[in-house]
């Protein structure tokens, strides 16, 4: 379990311990009830499509070759003769 700090005003800290007391509960769980009535129930995971391969997924089979099939031109300085010239 998560914990949270909060800074409340002198009058609502009296009201959490009064609850509290009257409840027989820690402030703490005076204020987790409070907050499971007070925020909207958590949607359940929806069945989504599969997603689609992303762009670099479909593309990673092309990674590591050129047109030549050669891993990397770079690598080998014949590829690279004239270059620039």
């Amino acid at each position: 379990m998560k914990t949270i700090t909060i800074k409340v005003p002198d009058f609502l800290n009296a009201k959490l311990d009064a609850a509290a007391a009257a409840m027989k509960q820690s402030k703490s769980g005076v204020v987790r009830d409070l907050l499971l009535n007070a925020l909207p129930p958590a949607e359940k995971s929806k069945t989504r499509k599969a997603a689609k391969p992303s762009l670099h997924d479909r593309l990673k089979k092309y990674q590591d070759a050129g047109a030549a099939g050669v891993p990397d031109l770079a690598s080998n300085p014949k590829h690279l003769a004239g270059y620039g010239r």
